[in-house]
């Protein structure tokens, strides 16, 4: 199998992406950690030398101004961070006795009313976004004018949380994609949704995708891509905490396919990264 024929960056230039939605406080009995998917992909792969841009929104109050310091001391550029009324978004996650954690997310915050950036997308190797922050209509409506004006791959991170999400929210996100990543979980919620097999190619030949990546946990991931499918075996980890793995994957996977690498090597990678931040006790 080939690499993912995602462009890479330019001449003279890093590659170059912009992550879309929620940045958070994940609460656990422990304390609180910054988080969000979105904002966990961005670092991750800006420390693996690409240029990430991050779109969200913060509230104007404490936990924004511990946000924005955070965000600053991973190296991100805060331009398109935006200072809402709203409050900082929180979740609060419980941990089974496997390190699977359960989410209970406060509603009505911050990223729900991300506004539309003053952002140059002319230069973008990749736009990545999730479910999650679609919940609310404001950031809905932004993420869709942006991708109404893109030019490069889109990746799209499934998150099904509580209630948050609709078949049309999932309708258009997965319509708007490239490349899909979702979990074993939820892989039959979209099939009996769309009445679909449960399988990934079945979702890949519905929404006309290039790739599917499906993780499977401890059991690694199964990657669907040009027709064919193959698995990856998870490494092997002691386990703190399974939440911001999945996040860890997908830098790791897209920063191989965009650098060129064979699609196996990806995953490899990918599930590599996942290992490290399930063995420590926050998404990064």
């Amino acid at each position: 199998m080939t690499a993912v024929p995602l462009e890479n960056g330019g001449p003279g230039r890093p590659l170059r992406i912009v992550s879309f939605g929620e940045v958070l406080f994940d609460i656990f009995d422990d304390g609180a950690r910054l988080g969000g998917a979105p904002l966990n992909l961005a670092v991750h792969l800006h420390r693996l030398g690409v240029e990430s841009l991050l779109v969200s929104a913060v509230g104007q109050d404490t936990l924004g101004d511990v946000a924005i310091q955070e965000i600053v001391r991973e190296g991100l550029p805060v331009d398109h961070v935006a200072r809402v009324p709203q409050p900082t978004g929180s979740v609060t996650v419980s941990l089974n006795e496997a390190k699977v954690p359960a989410y209970r997310f406060l509603r009505d915050c911050a990223y729900d009313y991300i506004p539309v950036p003053k952002l140059d997308l002319s230069e973008l190797d990749l736009f990545c976004f999730g479910t999650l922050a679609q919940r609310g209509e404001a950031s809905r409506s932004t993420l869709r004018r942006l991708l109404s004006g893109i030019r490069c791959r889109v990746f799209c991170d499934v998150n099904l949380r509580q209630d948050f999400y609709s078949k049309e929210i999932l309708e258009h996100s997965l319509a708007a994609a490239d490349v899909v990543k979702l979990n074993d979980d939820e892989l039959p919620v979209i099939a009996s949704m769309f009445g679909i097999e449960p399988e990934s190619g079945a979702v890949a030949k519905r929404f006309g995708l290039n790739t599917v990546i499906l993780t499977l946990g401890p059991e690694g991931c199964e990657i669907w891509h040009g027709g064919e499918k193959f698995t990856s075996p998870a490494y092997p980890a002691e386990v703190v905490s399974t939440v911001g793995a999945g996040d860890a994957f997908s830098a790791g996977f897209l920063f191989h396919c965009l650098s060129g690498h064979r699609i196996e090597i990806a995953a490899a990678e990918g599930n590599r990264l996942a290992a490290e931040v399930a063995a420590i006790p926050g998404a990064f």
